[in-house]
């Protein structure tokens, strides 16, 4: 991410507003994206927050001199706060011309630097300041999701598992189911415009949802545009229409509708299962029958899941035999129809007469991208998978589907080569999250280092991950969930080699041994003889994927 003038003033904007405890909670999420994708910005964060700090040290020295003296403690208390609101902006000045000096004087060039000579397996002791903001709890989870859709303007999407916050969300099409803190399952439909409020409220602002209500959530409550309807313990639908009209059904159990028309009366009705209200568009209500149409309930949602799934398996495997049969494809684990005591990973390209499979040491078979689908579990420190591809490549693409539960210590390795030969390569995710290549070449280690990658919303789920080298381009590319978010050029490296590699954990280099294995899994991987175009990967992430994919640019840039 590179910070243009504007940028850092609003930076500092935001900064400000987090030290005065009066940053909104979009404005919270923005600073929070900019920390974990750029390393200038945890530079600035760092600075702001040692002068802020410093500032509140000596306003707290001076009012203990203060006391002791004898003073006037609301007098010189409101000296105190005058001064440091008047010197933050100098400090902000201060630094944002020093962020210019340093940058000035430390600008990246393409040929290869210094700092990319470095032991390979190794990482930045530093932590992604990100992490320095509070969390703000999430009131709700997205658990379910089929042919979802966002608004193009919505700039975050949310995957399956991911945290939802208090704040407004809209989609364009598709079904989310959606489980709340306090234990309210709620199903959304179509083209929906709604705000979380906390963990057992909402405000439907257009569109259809079923809400199911166990005791524990009693209470549960969906503003309306002219009233609210409070849970007594059931099963409910809600449609809310563009001009302000709304439809409440009843299934089982009570609820409550309290409002107002736009006469002021006071609107209060109370009602069971099998009953409906329909509130017209000024707040009146009248009674209706029960919609003929059924809304979406769980089990509906779970059985359309199971087709989907089906579905983009049934196309995945088409792909599946294309990759298998493509000249091109060095290597291809697909890691489908194994026993579960299988200790062979089976090379589907067939290409070297069975010489291309993988012994499996350690690891454990367990559930893939899809139901009934094999994958590979890496948890304990020796697991791996030995493989051997002896010819070097002076071009190749590595790809993976990978769920990574936890980053130990300081790499989770991908794939490893043996690590004396030239060419030798590491393949992994630091502990930053950043995607790295590194490729033994002769003037020492280079290491080419994404942005992060992994954010902790993607920890615990699928992703499909890729990196490509062309020593005749000189450029290695990284690629997260089809779409390339990462180009540097490549320094003296001319070829990779992928000898005696392991599958899962790292190799020792030059003396340095620290036997780590992934803490997750691996669904699927492949080695491809040239670098791969980013429409080629996005083929590979879109059918691959085990749901449904908003192709749209936003939706698929980390």
């Amino acid at each position: 991410m590179s910070l243009s003038d504007e940028k850092i003033l609003e930076l500092h904007d935001l900064l400000d507003r987090l030290v005065e405890k009066n940053i909104s909670q979009d404005q919270r999420r923005k600073l929070e994206q900019w920390l974990a994708e750029s390393e200038e910005v945890r530079k600035i964060y760092v600075s702001f927050m040692d002068m802020n700090a410093s500032l509140c040290h000596y306003a707290q020295e001076t009012l203990g001199d203060a006391d002791q003296d004898g003073e006037d403690d609301s007098r010189l208390t409101s000296r105190i706060v005058e001064f440091g609101r008047a010197l933050l902006p100098v400090a902000a000045l201060f630094l944002f011309g020093g962020y210019i000096f340093f940058s000035y004087q430390n600008s990246p060039s393409l040929s290869p630097s210094a700092d990319k000579m470095i032991p390979m397996g190794s990482s930045d002791e530093a932590e992604s300041l990100a992490y320095a903001i509070i969390d703000e709890e999430p009131v709700a989870v997205l658990t379910k999701a089929v042919g979802l859709q966002w608004l193009e303007n919505v700039g975050d999407t949310l995957e399956v598992g991911g945290s939802i916050y208090s704040g407004k969300w809209e989609t364009k099409r598709g079904i989310a189911q959606v489980e709340f803190m306090q234990g309210a399952t709620v199903i959304f439909e179509g083209a929906v415009e709604v705000e979380f409020l906390n963990s057992n409220a909402a405000v439907l602002i257009q569109g259809k949802m079923r809400a199911h209500v166990p005791k524990v959530a009693v209470g549960f409550s969906v503003d309306l545009p002219m009233g609210k309807v409070i849970d007594l313990g059931t099963d409910f639908g809600l449609h809310t229409y563009g001009d302000g009209s709304a439809e409440v059904f009843v299934y089982r159990g009570k609820v409550r509708y309290e409002g107002l028309d736009s006469f002021g009366n006071e609107v209060i009705r109370e009602l069971v299962g099998n009953e409906a209200l329909f509130l017209d568009a000024r707040g009146i209500a009248s009674s209706i029958d029960m919609p003929t149409g059924s809304y979406l309930g769980s089990s509906d949602l779970a059985t359309r899941s199971m087709e989907q799934a089906q579905r983009r398996r049934s196309a995945w495997m088409e792909l599946s035999k294309r990759l298998s049969t493509n000249p091109g494809t060095l290597l291809y684990y697909a890691f489908d129809n194994h026993d579960a005591w299988s200790r062979t990973l089976r090379d589907e390209t067939n290409q070297r007469d069975g010489n291309g499979n993988g012994a499996v040491i350690g690891c454990k078979w367990t559930e893939g991208r899809w139901p009934g689908k094999g994958a590979l579990k890496f948890s304990q420190k020796n697991d791996r998978v030995c493989l051997n591809l002896p010819k070097p490549l002076s071009s190749a693409t590595l790809s993976a589907w990978v769920r990574i539960d936890r980053i130990s210590e300081m790499v989770a390795p991908i794939m490893f080569s043996r690590p004396h030969l030239p060419g030798a390569i590491g393949w992994s995710l630091n502990r930053k999250g950043e995607l790295v290549l590194e490729i033994n070449a002769p003037s020492g280690v280079e290491r080419y280092a994404s942005p992060v990658a992994l954010t902790r919303d993607r920890m615990g789920k699928w992703v499909h991950l890729a990196t490509s080298f062309d020593a005749q381009s000189k450029w290695v590319n990284h690629f997260l969930n089809g779409r390339s978010f990462s180009r540097e050029r490549v320094g003296f490296a001319r070829s990779v080699s992928l000898k005696k590699g392991l599958l899962g954990h790292t190799q020792a280099f030059r003396g340095y041994n620290p036997n780590i294995a992934l803490d997750g899994c691996i669904d699927e991987f492949a080695i491809f003889d040239s670098a791969w175009t980013e429409e080629e990967i996005r083929e590979l992430f879109e059918i691959g994927s085990p749901t449904d994919v908003d192709s749209t640019p936003n939706a698929l840039f980390p």
